[in-house]
């Protein structure tokens, strides 16, 4: 199908969208494979972030998303930008999860690892395996 969009809300308030340009469901896996997707979370009616993939999947039944591919969470409170190659987000529990590296970009420096837990609009990251912090200037 052409333009999949799913939302989740919480109380009312929008908890997060995601929009596909293009989507297959494969009904007897309760799966839907997604092309270019992008989901955007809301706190408090606002925009806090976004995450974009070159592909994914969402679990139809309980909202589970994979995003695969060039993944990048962008931050729009404090600047933050997570980079890696694989994403889980868990809908009941509201976290990302990866044991793939990572990079994550903010105002005061690069963190590195592998694998991580973190907040969609990344206000709390816990990094597994983390190998370096640098220290530098804002971009």
């Amino acid at each position: 199908m052409e333009g999949l969009t799913l939302s989740q809300s919480d109380k009312g308030e929008p908890s997060w969208t995601l929009k596909s340009r293009y989507a297959v469901l494969r009904e007897d896996a309760k799966l839907a494979t997604l092309t270019e997707p992008v989901m955007e979370f809301y706190k408090k009616g606002e925009a806090v972030s976004r995450v974009t993939a070159l592909s994914g999947e969402v679990d139809t039944e309980n909202h589970g998303v994979r995003l695969s591919s060039s993944v990048v969470l962008d931050s729009y409170d404090d600047h933050s930008r997570l980079t890696t190659t694989e994403l889980f987000y868990d809908s009941s529990r509201g976290r990302f999860t990866t044991k793939a590296d990572i990079t994550v970009k903010r105002p005061e420096g690069v963190l590195r690892g592998r694998g991580l837990e973190a907040k969609p609009d990344l206000s709390e990251i816990r990094i597994f395996n983390q190998s370096s912090t640098l220290s530098g200037t804002p971009r």
